[in-house]
């Protein structure tokens, strides 16, 4: 523009153009390119790093894995053999119920027997028992026995005779008594 025309510019009130702020200089390419080249080291570098401990990691636990599937081949043997054991115990169990059954039978057959032979004992006992002190006679298998009842024992009457002798007789052998 020459000076002529920024005077008639100016006499018109036109506004004049201000001068622009100077520009910042703009990175050279070749500076772009080196801080580029520089991050994308720090990035390659930091994932380097990052790979590294997660292929550590995938080792270790690689490892963690395979000790898991032995300790768990050792315990499905340990349960084939258990399970082999308990199946073995079960039947053991079976018949041992059969012949508690057995028992259990012969056993109250058994009760019920002692039961019957013991059920005159025991009413000579307490029939006995409330005159410990007196005199007494006794019917037994092996004849009469007469003197004072002295005791009267769990299964057998003592007597002391006139004779002072001391006489036991089991429940069971007495027949009668008056």
């Amino acid at each position: 523009m020459s000076l002529r025309q920024i005077l008639f510019v100016k006499s018109t009130n036109v506004p004049v153009r201000k001068k622009a702020a100077p520009r910042k200089k703009r990175p050279a390419l070749l500076d772009m390119i080196n801080r580029l080249r520089h991050r994308f080291l720090r990035l390659f570098t930091s994932l380097n790093r990052r790979l590294h401990r997660i292929s550590r990691d995938v080792s270790r636990l690689t490892g963690q894995v395979n000790e898991v599937s032995a300790q768990e081949k050792q315990l499905a043997a340990k349960l084939a053999q258990t399970t082999q054991s308990l199946n073995g115990l079960s039947g053991q169990v079976s018949a041992f119920a059969a012949q508690t059954e057995t028992f259990a039978t012969q056993i109250s057959s058994l009760q019920a027997e002692v039961a019957s032979l013991t059920a005159p004992s025991r009413a000579v006992r307490t029939m006995l028992h409330g005159r410990v002190g007196t005199t007494v006679s006794i019917e037994s298998n092996a004849g009469f026995i007469s003197g004072m009842l002295t005791a009267v024992g769990h299964d057998f009457v003592q007597i002391q005779e006139p004779t002072s002798d001391i006489v036991l007789i089991p429940h069971a052998k007495v027949n009668s008594a008056t």
